[in-house]
């Protein structure tokens, strides 16, 4: 079983896998963002069958 380091304190959502480039991508944007695969027909990700996905955060870190 996988554990999470114990510095995690919050997941964030919304990530979901693009059937084109087979990739994450953050589904919070209205445009999808943009796709690296040429298989896109608009140039953007799709993930319509896709989970959501939550992944670990640390909110008290910065870049």
């Amino acid at each position: 079983m996988a554990t999470l380091p114990s510095n995690v304190n919050t997941f964030q959502n919304n990530w979901r896998f693009c059937n084109h480039c087979y990739s994450m991508w953050w589904n919070g944007r209205p445009d999808n963002g943009a796709c690296p695969s040429g298989n896109s027909p608009d140039g953007q990700h799709h993930g319509q069958a896709s989970w959501n996905f939550y992944h670990p955060a640390n909110s008290n870190e910065t870049i």
